[in-house]
């Protein structure tokens, strides 16, 4: 609860009245009600007698379950008051049920008291704010009652509704048969803990039902809102991004006296409401009328209440037919399921997808069937393609103003402009067409095929089956993981429909899926691997079990469902397959181990074995170079001379896992792993393959949980606001020159897969440097690049620290180091190489614990003979192997089996105190006492995304230490760092973290606001923290508003044809003048149409809404950034790193067919010619079909820097021939 004392003040209004004094005050026990608290400052404040030095006490609002916010305000007459309360608290400390209170200055001035921290600012929302999140609340507050609430679909020219399902509800009273109806009324959220309202609900149930019903519309789910009158009836109409949430509870809850306690979970998740909703609801939920009653004021109330809360603006209803309908029927369904199954399953696939993805209903399928058996005498891949053209241009046909079989023919077009089945899009060895499941509470939506890096499983049964492999993810209604709601029990429903899929199957256009295994990087994303039964020429009969035996020996791990998956999990990681090894060629070492006494918090001490070299062995150089070789051979980007060859790569070989360095003393052929990276026998596979190559260093950023915790040690502000402030004026700056953007570019990992850092500062070399300032396109693309870092800056504060960078760490295999001495030497596209030298700070993202920093000293240049054995290992971190701790367990519990480190040589970020790193005590695993099962392996999977509260836990840390004044090193916050540390070890040990431990701050600092919210709402709270004065201090316009506006070139905009030509035409007369320049222009022009068409795929399927119209602008793919808005940036993230893989390998594969084969008997000479004569042709292309054909504007770019690749290597051919 909240609450609010005031005393008299008898000062009067006269213009002398002395200044009020605001002190905040924190650690106010949770428990404790306002009028206890209130009582102990009416004891305090007594000044003699029983005079009470006049007073307001506010208390912030409590969570759920407690009594109090735990901290408030106290507002004094004077600077007197203030003075006397100071010598109060000084000695003894003022103490609320054995709770220290600490207070903070506000307003006013104060000396500094022993309980009085500048440093921390007790949480306390603008009165401006809280008036105005009041005023909202209350104009909130009517309940609107309704009479139908409809599902159905719109018609393609939405001006009609097919009604699917109708529940009809008592309008006043019951109707004259005396049967009462439910009653239903809707209503926005009453913010469930006191925020906002983020929900549009209806509620259903009558006196006589046992239960209620309710449908909760999330308003970022809301597309559009319109209302009208249907015979008299007032209804609103939304248009919905993706299903609702359909949830029930009983009518009469027993009580337990406790409001709070008794709301938790009251709710639970439904699929559907009955057996007639259930059959209709994946097709037809994304339409909904709520017919109101007569009643003239509702639809009214409805309208001034939207203007609220942030919904859409409310327009008039264009659906003026209504039909009851049965397009998703029993009848139909079984129909289309006969259909789909006696088609070609790709091409199945892709019919069920138009069905499930709401793009088509059921007879606009059957109507297309025709067409579709016509295409498959064309041949089966033929019909796939087109059909996986037409659910990309199909979702866009309202809005084009076209018929459904006029798209289906341009779909057919467009896949016939680009060639025969055999030219279709190859990708990159290592890459296989992957199709996904996405399974939500309401239905499952289906996409791809699209290009995903393969793993072992894949690669070993060959391209011709991959299409019996799915992957599977589980996420909630428009994609995104499932949220944890106060009042819903969303558990229960999580094991009842993610544990039914994964031990009862999938079927998916008439073939059986079942669950097979996770990789661990896919299981964070909740999503698995399912298979489907072939028959193979090899290995005969493969299902999901036969694939598990072959993988090889788990009897380590059997009893352990999470351990066992894990170690499957390794055959499933993503890698590129390099080199094979004989037995002989492996050597075991041993580990370098240290073994202490710990003493533990729980004051249990025990022997403690550690491995300096956790996760890491060694590799020859001959047997690394011919991994490098095979590497460059997969990705040509790699091929390039200023690219560094690795000294470290992350491997998986048979049941080996983790980092292999390259040991220089080594001759032959040899890798030598070590125990630590033996994960399970598998002898038999000897593949190395490859998860990353270390070619090039990390930038280093800053990121909040980091300035936090540089905070709490003593780093000031003006540290993080200097250097934030640096990137955005830099980020600015960068944007005047080709080569200024190239390193801004660089700097934030954007345009590389168009590798526009390499292209722009080219441009000035050969005079083309308008583009970067004049070409709209060009400017575009710069605007998105400033966007993409101001708001990675504004919400995440990934500030970039200059002398910083991220290394994987490795170690001293030779035992050189002495302990807190490292080695790390940097190198990257032809700069000199810098070796690291001085005090240096390391650490490990996440940083949770005051301890996760460690300063070392780096040993600079090898020059000392000892060190000479570092002097080749490049572009990683030498950790000792002497002391009493490994150095990178001291980080977060990290090891070198991969992880990366943040090394800062950055002066002013050096805390100038050093708190001892965690010390946990060991979990141990759970064990079954039996041999796992799949089943087993399946229940742990939806344990874990039940458990799946590792950002839960760090965001409310963080927030924790935003309002406390010992930040990270408060006991609250060290609580959760050991949580933090369980939560991480969860998929290993199987020993999930509760939700109900973690602890929860009373109130949100405005940093945590997040996108779709504003922080001046009343919910939030200005932070003094760090944080707080950065996020402040950056303005962000909202995406919509920056692509609707024009980007501003310098001066007059400019053509890039006319540009390219006049810059370019004197040396490509010198060179192409023999040319036929006409020759390879058809096979060109079909190159555009499959980029185009493939562009198209990854525009439509990289969207963070699931709406059938919603799509990426083409500049968004080349920057590699997604600009919509979200309140999971982490799937964005997620999706940005899955676009720029897919553009990567599309860009490589046109960059490819523009080089040719280089192996047609030509002169090295001739062959350059004619490869800058196709380059030249294809940018040509680009150019003629600019106004037809979508992405012609980022095919002009690879072209471009295919021209000039050309000219620099006939450059370069001809100064060698000169100086011969």
């Amino acid at each position: 609860m909240s609450g609010q004392s005031r005393s008299r003040n008898t000062a009067g209004p006269s213009s002398n009245a002395p200044t009020p004094v605001i002190l905040g005050i924190s650690n106010v026990p949770e428990h404790a009600s306002f009028q206890q608290v209130k009582a102990q400052f009416d004891k305090l404040l007594l000044r003699g007698g029983d005079r009470r030095i006049p007073y307001t006490l506010n208390l912030a609002q409590a969570a759920p379950g407690k009594k109090n916010g735990g901290a408030g305000t106290i507002q004094l007459s004077s600077l007197s008051d203030a003075r006397f309360l100071q010598s109060r608290i000084q000695k003894p400390q003022f103490k609320i049920m054995g709770n220290v209170i600490y207070f903070a200055k506000m307003t006013g001035s104060l000396a500094r008291a022993p309980q009085v921290h500048n440093s921390f600012i007790v949480p306390t929302i603008r009165p401006e704010a809280l008036k105005k999140k009041k005023e909202s609340l209350w104009n909130l507050r009517h309940r609107i009652r309704v009479c139908k609430v409809q599902f159905g679909v719109l018609g393609r020219n939405e001006d009609s509704l097919f009604i699917e399902w109708e529940g009809d509800y008592d309008p006043e009273m019951p109707n004259a048969r005396n049967e009462e109806k439910p009653t239903a009324y809707l209503s926005f959220d009453d913010g469930r803990e006191g925020d906002n309202p983020r929900s549009v609900q209806i509620e259903i149930g009558g006196h006589s039902d046992d239960f209620l019903r309710r449908i909760t519309i999330p308003m970022q789910q809301i597309k559009s809102i319109s209302s009208a009158y249907d015979f008299g009836q007032p209804f609103v109409h939304f248009v919905l991004h993706c299903p609702p949430s359909f949830e029930i509870r009983p009518q009469y809850m027993p009580s337990s006296g406790d409001e709070i306690k008794d709301k938790r979970q009251s709710w639970r998740r439904l699929r559907a409401f009955d057996t007639a909703h259930e059959r209709v609801v994946p097709f037809a939920s994304r339409s909904l009328r709520v017919v109101f009653t007569r009643d003239e004021d509702h639809l009214t109330n409805f309208m001034e209440m939207a203007k609220y809360v942030r919904l859409p603006r409310l327009k008039q209803s264009q659906a003026e037919y209504i039909y009851k309908s049965d397009l998703f029927g029993r009848k139909e369904l079984q129909k289309f399921e006969r259909l789909i199954t006696s088609l070609p399953w790709v091409v199945g696939f892709q019919c069920e997808a138009l069905l499930r993805n709401c793009l088509l209903h059921t007879s606009e399928i059957f109507a297309l069937e025709k067409d579709i058996r016509r295409l498959l005498q064309v041949s089966v891949r033929h019909a796939a393609e087109v059909l996986r053209q037409y659910v990309i241009l199909v979702g866009g046909v309202s809005m084009n103003k076209e018929t459904i079989t006029n798209c289906f023919k341009r779909a057919e077009r467009e896949c016939n402009e680009r060639g025969s089945d055999e030219s279709v899009v190859s990708w990159p060895l290592g890459t296989f067409e992957c199709r996904h499941i996405s399974v939500t509470p309401t239905s499952f939506m289906l996409e791809g095929p699209y290009p995903e890096q393969s793993n072992r499983v894949i690669r070993r049964y060959g391209d011709k089956f991959e299409e019996y492999f799915l992957r599977v993810a589980f996420a909630d209604e428009g994609g995104m993981k499932y949220r944890f709601e106060f009042d819903v029990d969303t558990q229960e429903f999580i094991r009842e429909r993610v544990g039914s899929v994964l031990k009862e199957g999938l079927i998916v256009a008439g073939r059986h899926f079942t669950f097979l295994a996770y990789s661990s990087s896919a299981l964070r994303e909740h999503s698995v691997w399912f298979v489907a039964p072939f028959e193979h020429p090899v290995y005969g009969y493969v299902d999901a079990e036969t694939i598990r035996q072959s993988l090889g020996d788990f009897t380590k791990v059997i009893r352990t469902p999470a351990r066992y998956g894990a170690r499957l999990s390794q055959a499933f990681s993503s890698t590129d397959p390099t080199v094979a090894v004989l037995p002989e060629e492996i050597c075991t070492i041993p580990d370098i181990s240290v073994t202490t006494e710990v003493v533990f918090p729980n004051r249990v001490t025990r022997s403690i074995t550690r491995d300096f070299t956790d996760g890491v062995g060694t590799i020859s150089p001959e047997l690394a170079d011919e991994i490098w070789e095979r590497l460059r051979a997969i990705r040509p980007s790699r091929s390039k001379e200023d690219v560094m060859k690795p000294s470290a790569y992350q491997i998986r070989m048979g049941g080996y896992k983790g980092m292999v360095c390259v040991d220089y003393t080594l001759k032959g052929r040899k890798i030598c792993p070590r125990p630590s990276m033996n994960k399970f026998d598998a002898p038999e596979s000897l593949d190395i393959e490859v998860a990353q190559a270390f070619e090039k260093p990390g930038p280093m950023y800053l990121n909040r949980p980091l300035i936090m915790l540089l905070e709490t040690l003593g780093v000031r502000h003006h540290a993080f606001i200097a250097l934030q402030d640096d990137a955005v004026e830099s980020a600015q700056e960068r944007l005047n020159t080709p080569e200024s953007s190239a390193l801004l570019l660089d700097l934030h990992g954007l345009g590389s897969a168009f590798r526009l850092p390499s292209l722009l500062p080219r441009l000035a070399s050969y005079g083309l440097g308008q583009l970067h300032e004049k070409d709209p396109f060009f400017r575009r693309i710069l605007m998105y690049t400033l966007f993409h870092v101001k708001r990675e800056l504004k919400n995440h504060a990934r500030i970039p620290v200059p002398d910083s960078w991220t290394l994987v760490g490795v170690a001293d295999e030779y035992s050189v180091l002495e302990e807190d001495e490292i080695y790390a030497c940097v190198s990257d596209k032809g700069k000199p190489s810098r070796w690291l030298e001085g005090y240096c700070m390391v650490s490990r993202s996440p940083t949770v614990h005051p301890g996760d920093v460690r300063m070392v000293r780096a040993i600079g240049e090898p020059k000392d003979p000892k060190y000479a054995v570092f002097e080749k290992i490049v572009n990683c971190v030498v950790f000792p192997t002497k002391g009493p701790r490994p150095i990178p367990s001291c980080l977060g519990g990290g090891d070198l089996d991969g992880d990366l480190y943040n090394l800062v040589l950055h002066s002013d970020l050096h805390p100038p105190v050093i708190d001892s790193p965690a010390e946990y005590f060991p979990e141990g695993d759970h064990d079954l006492g039996r041999e796992s099962t799949i089943d087993d392996i399946a229940d742990f999977v939806v344990e874990f995304i039940n458990s799946d509260i590792l950002g839960l836990i760090g965001i409310n840390h963080l927030m924790l230490a935003d309002q406390r004044p010992q930040g990270v090193r408060d006991d609250d916050c060290k609580a959760l760092a050991e949580l933090h540390s369980k939560a991480v070890d969860y998929n290993k040990t199987g020993k999930p973290v509760s939700n109900k431990k973690v602890k929860k701050p009373p109130m949100k600092p405005d940093w945590q606001a997040g996108e779709l919210n504003d922080p001046g709402n009343g919910d939030f709270y200005e932070s003094e923290r760090a944080l707080g004065v950065l996020y402040r201090r950056i303005h962000l316009e909202k995406p919509d508003e920056l692509k609707a506006r024009e980007p501003i070139p310098v001066g007059q905009a400019v053509k890039q044809q006319s540009v390219v030509e006049n810059a370019l035409n004197a040396k490509l007369l010198r060179y192409l003048v023999k040319a036929d320049l006409r020759r390879d222009e058809p096979e060109l022009i079909r190159l555009l149409a499959r980029y185009s068409c493939e562009l198209k795929y990854q525009c439509v399927t990289h969207t963070i809404s699931r709406s059938p119209h919603a799509r990426l602008t083409e500049e968004e793919v080349v920057v590699g950034t997604i600009l919509e808005q979200t309140s999971q940036p982490a799937r964005r993230r997620d999706m940005m790193t899955r676009l720029r893989q897919q553009s990567g390998d599309l860009v490589l594969y046109v960059k490819g067919v523009i080089y040719g084969d280089p192996g047609s008997g030509l002169t090295e000479e001739d062959y350059l010619l004619r490869w800058l004569a196709r380059a030249w042709v294809a940018l040509q292309v680009g150019y003629t079909k600019e106004r037809f054909v979508y992405g012609a504007r980022s095919f002009q770019i690879i072209a471009l820097g295919s021209v000039l690749d050309a000219l620099d290597a006939l450059e370069t051919k001809k100064t060698e021939t000169e100086m011969l």
